[in-house]
């Protein structure tokens, strides 16, 4: 099928030419325009390929015409002949939304072969975002799959919780005696089942977890809190296994280690995993220490580290051991058993509280896993900002509607003047803002505005456009010395598809 080609010039000799060179050299189907406003007319009964006009005409111009179009029907290419002497206007349609320019006086040739390059470039544009569009597609179906997934693992094992708490109840009743004196026989038959339960329950409880994790919905309970106090805790209530392989527990605390900001519940789950697997894969008579320290300059992360004297993880397997179901080769690891999943969920928990986790390993001289936590300070001491970014995106998953979390930072300005400045600062983006359910919350401590905004990515960024339009008029434009003022912004599910990723996504973005 032929490309279809409409010719506007107001000049019916040039127009003529160009109909003879298109249609007998370049093969196109070509129709032909005296004026801009016919062209319009044509475009809207006709379906055209590309529109090639030239820039002077009476009445309506190349480059109002090429504007008309690009507004009205953005599909169709439009192609501007201009003089060397009004470069500058072709570089203006280019601007608003032509695809080249022609300068006369013009080779046919050439001519054509530009035509065809900017409609084979277009065909190519949009293969390419079929492709895309499918793929997204693709992708948006995955996602309803893997959440199908993480719903039916979650209610399943919530569903086999309960049966499995009723038999455990059952078997302990009876190896009590209650039910009557059972003999050596029925004894160790009963404790292997006990024990074969218990398994089955930790099993459950692993595979909740990280289906809690993966879906985002892990709920984090934060709050300011001395590590000291959980470290201890947790080497206390795992030394009778320590001391049963002869296994002596050491710790180090650097000095003037801040409070750290976490939930408590998730950092001793975080501890227990990894020294217990310390303990788990360290021979009889080794040594397991936790160290912590500061992990920066800035002193906005705390480093905790379990290092342990036990077989070590071999090189090549190292960036693998945080991954479900990966089991380190090896029999001492093999005959402990497990999961697998006792690392993915720790990693999980490490990143829902906005640290890093990583493992530092040599085959017979022990392991070494460090993760990290923030220091209580910023925008984790907020409890309204969680409270309404929780509900908000709890919300938003429901409904299966999008999210909008935009940061707006006040930087360098002086503490005495912050006050008035986020009065008024809050003002202006008030103003940018649609839906009634929309939240603005101030944090002054460090400076941000926290705006969450019921908008999907392409109403997102309208509202920052907006957002940055109004701070450029009231703050930036004809002061001396404004105030520098930066913002970020992430929407689920299009960017981040948990909480923590729409903030640290939004925070990037105020921070590049």
């Amino acid at each position: 099928m032929k490309n279809r080609v409409l010719v506007v010039d107001d000049e019916i000799e040039i127009r003529n030419l160009l109909f003879e060179a298109l249609s007998e050299m370049g093969g196109f189907e070509v129709e032909m325009a005296g004026s801009g406003e016919e062209a319009l007319d044509r475009i809207q009964q006709e379906k055209f390929d590309l529109v090639l006009t030239d820039l002077r005409m009476d009445g309506m111009d190349g480059l109002r015409l090429v504007t008309e179009i690009t507004q009205s029907k953005p599909e169709i290419l439009t192609v501007l002949m201009t003089g060397h002497g009004t470069i500058d206007s072709a570089l203006e349609a280019m601007k608003r939304g032509a695809c080249d320019y022609l300068t006369k006086p013009l080779n046919l040739e050439e001519m054509v072969i530009r035509l065809r390059k900017v409609i084979e470039g277009q065909q190519s544009f949009l293969k390419i975002k079929d492709y895309a569009a499918q793929l997204e597609k693709a992708n948006q179906e995955l996602r309803k799959i893997d959440e199908m997934k993480s719903e039916f693992v979650s209610v399943a094992s919530h569903e086999l919780r309960t049966p499995l708490a009723t038999i455990k109840n059952a078997v302990q009743l009876v190896l009590r005696g209650k039910a009557g004196e059972i003999n050596e026989t029925q004894l160790n038959f009963l404790s292997m089942a006990e024990k074969n339960i218990n398994r089955l329950v930790n099993i459950l409880n692993d595979i909740l977890d990280l289906s809690r994790i993966e879906s985002g919905r892990v709920e984090m309970k934060s709050e300011e809190l001395h590590l000291r106090e959980a470290i201890e805790f947790i080497l206390s209530s795992l030394k009778p296994q320590a001391d049963a392989k002869s296994i002596q527990f050491t710790k180090e605390i650097g000095e003037g280690i801040p409070l750290v900001y976490g939930d408590r519940e998730k950092i001793e789950q975080i501890l227990t995993n990894l020294i217990g697997n310390s303990v788990k894969f360290t021979p009889e008579g080794g040594e397991i220490s936790v160290v912590v320290n500061l992990f920066d300059k800035e002193g906005k992360m705390v480093a905790i580290s379990v290092r342990d004297s036990g077989i070590g993880i071999p090189g090549d397997q190292l960036d693998k051991v945080f991954k479900k179901f990966y089991q380190v080769e090896g029999s001492l690891h093999r005959s402990s058993g497990g999961t697998g999943l006792g690392l993915a969920i720790t990693k999980g928990l490490v990143e829902a509280g906005e640290g890093t986790i990583w493992a530092e390993s040599e085959v017979g001289k022990g392991s070494t896993f460090t993760f990290t936590l923030p220091v209580s300070k910023g925008e984790k001491r907020d409890p309204r900002f969680r409270l309404a970014l929780d509900k908000a995106f709890h919300r938003a998953q429901e409904n299966e509607t999008s999210l909008s979390l935009f940061l707006i930072g006040v930087l360098g300005d002086k503490t005495e003047k912050k006050d008035a400045l986020f009065d008024h600062l809050e003002e202006q983006v008030k103003k940018c803002l649609y839906r009634k359910p929309d939240v603005i919350l101030r944090r002054e401590r460090e400076g941000i505005l926290a705006v969450i905004c019921e908008a999907d990515l392409r109403g997102a960024q309208v509202v920052r456009y907006r957002i940055e339009e109004e701070i450029q008029k009231a703050f930036v434009k004809g002061k001396v010395n404004p105030p520098i003022i930066k913002v970020g912004v992430a929407t689920y599910p299009e960017e981040a598809l948990s909480k923590r990723d729409l903030f640290r996504k939004a925070k990037d973005q105020l921070r590049g």
